[in-house]
């Protein structure tokens, strides 16, 4: 399943189960800076090689499988990375991390940065 197949309380279960792996996977700047450019498959190499637990993590959840007990295959593995990557919830999550060519602003502002007045 996608990210973005899960609703209501069943996305709320998922998310409480793969925060920390996706967080994870999202904190890595070189990751994300590779998502942001649109180059999904360059983002797969140090996904995989650098994050093999939380890989394993999100997609046993995904399927509905304990991480413990799950296994996959050279095959599986690509076909599901492809399809979380494609996930267009994904994607807008990954490009609205920092700048994008089109808002050269960094971010939304978190509040009001002009003096008081004094």
């Amino acid at each position: 399943m996608k990210l973005s197949d899960f609703k209501d309380e069943a996305a709320l279960d998922l998310l409480a189960d793969i925060i920390e792996p996706a967080a994870e996977i999202m904190a890595d700047e070189n990751i994300a800076e590779k998502f942001r450019a649109g180059n999904m498959t360059q983002a797969v190499v140090p996904i995989l090689r650098d994050h093999k637990d939380a890989i394993k993590t999100i997609l046993a959840r995904l399927d509905g499988k304990d991480p413990a007990t799950y296994h996959f295959n050279f095959f599986t593995v690509p076909m599901r990375l492809i399809e979380l990557g494609n996930d267009p919830d994904l994607i807008d999550l990954f490009q609205s991390q920092g700048q994008t060519p089109d808002n050269p602003n960094s971010g939304s502002a978190t509040g009001n940065t002009e003096g008081d007045g004094q």
